[in-house]
């Protein structure tokens, strides 16, 4: 467990009885800021992970990973778009893997200016690129770049877990705010809630 992850555990389980319950029965990742060089690598993840179970998405980026051996703005520049989809990807996940590609490539998203902005900065500057929504971009948010108080409205489970805990008369956003500075880490706490939950129904 990071500091930061302590820090926020602490502030979580003193605000929020829903959260405290949540963290003696569940562990979830660790997040953390990764390196600029990695940001291309993780969005082509969450570009083949929209709307995929994570088994499906593992399998087809690793079957990328295979045919083009080197997941970088270089490597995938270039690279023909059926063989991409022979991987498993749709014609429109290729496309805007592509596209992210060229972005990078050209400069048109520099990483290490990414890593210098706000979250409504990056949120702006990544959606503004095919095929990638604000959910994608909140998922990068928390995953690559390891922002602690990152909200993702659109996200089901978080939305499926709020139910749960709160009941359906507050949105997830509103309910959310008790959370802040750290609806990062409350949010890894009720995704691992709704995980465990869905298996157990399997």
């Amino acid at each position: 467990m990071t500091d930061q992850q302590a820090k926020a555990l602490s502030y979580l389980q003193d605000t929020c009885d829903v959260i405290a319950k949540l963290a003696e029965l569940y562990t979830p990742p660790v997040i953390s800021p990764q390196p600029p060089e990695r940001y291309f690598e993780i969005l082509v993840s969450s570009i083949i992970g929209q709307q995929l179970s994570v088994k499906a998405a593992d399998t087809i980026e690793a079957r990328l990973r295979q045919a083009v051996q080197d997941i970088t703005p270089e490597g995938l520049a270039g690279q023909d778009l059926e063989l991409l989809r022979q991987q498993g990807l749709s014609y429109s996940k290729a496309n805007y893997i592509l596209g992210l590609a060229d972005a990078f490539g050209t400069g048109v998203i520099d990483p290490h200016a990414l890593e210098a902005m706000e979250p409504e900065e990056v949120i702006a500057a990544l959606t503004a690129l095919k095929g990638i929504g604000p959910w994608t971009a909140e998922m990068f948010l928390i995953f690559g770049m390891g922002h602690p108080d990152i909200w993702s409205p659109g996200d089901l489970g978080l939305r499926k877990a709020v139910e749960a805990h709160f009941g359906v008369k507050q949105s997830s956003s509103e309910v959310a705010t008790r959370w802040a500075p750290y609806r990062s880490y409350a949010a890894l706490y009720l995704w691992e809630y709704v995980d465990k939950v869905e298996k157990a129904l399997d």
